[in-house]
């Protein structure tokens, strides 16, 4: 009978040395703790803007968020003065696409405004320059006023994230190349 026993009690220790991981995933899930490699740096917009209706280019064009190409749009929502760090680091938002290499394609740039001197960003491919936001996606941007801020619009034509005046680039980076492959 201690046999019996002892076989029963090596089948129930087995079975909590495998079942712990999966019980305490669980409660770190339903706890809402994410690992930190996990997390966008961008605001999350909750719930994602759908943008229905096409902008318009500078040149007059239609510009459709949603692309059967699944290009994602990298929206930069410029201030009305741009000073000289603001053009330097918009020149930064033009590497930004470079350094996403044989992915660069999959990424678009739509600006609000004529860029205020050649640069970078200017000389890009895949550089829009848009007479207007749509207004959902004003409503839902940051406000600019020193310095650009940006938003990130999905293939389907969802607004999905947003930054902040003076966002570190290399943390959108870090966003752009867990999005885009």
């Amino acid at each position: 009978m201690t046999d019996v026993r002892k076989g029963r009690r090596m089948l129930v220790l087995i079975a909590l040395v495998f079942a712990a991981p999966i019980l305490i995933a669980s409660l770190l899930a339903f706890s809402g703790w994410m690992p930190a490699g996990r997390r966008n740096y961008g605001e999350l917009v909750d719930p994602p803007q759908r943008l229905q209706s096409a902008a318009t280019t500078a040149a007059g064009n239609a510009f459709e968020w949603a692309t059967p190409q699944w290009h994602w749009t990298l929206v930069v929502a410029m201030p009305e003065r741009c000073d000289e760090p603001c053009r330097a680091r918009l020149d930064q938002v033009g590497n930004l696409r470079i350094s996403l290499g044989r992915h660069a394609g999959k990424l678009r740039i739509a600006t609000d405004r004529e860029l205020p001197a050649p640069g970078v960003l200017s000389t890009a491919a895949g550089v829009y320059h848009l007479a207007q936001l749509p207004q959902p996606m004003r409503d839902r941007l940051l406000p600019a006023q020193a310095d650009f801020t940006l938003a990130l619009v999905d293939p389907g034509g969802h607004l999905m994230l947003r930054y902040p005046e003076h966002a570190d680039l290399k943390q959108v980076r870090k966003d752009l190349g867990k999005l885009i492959r």
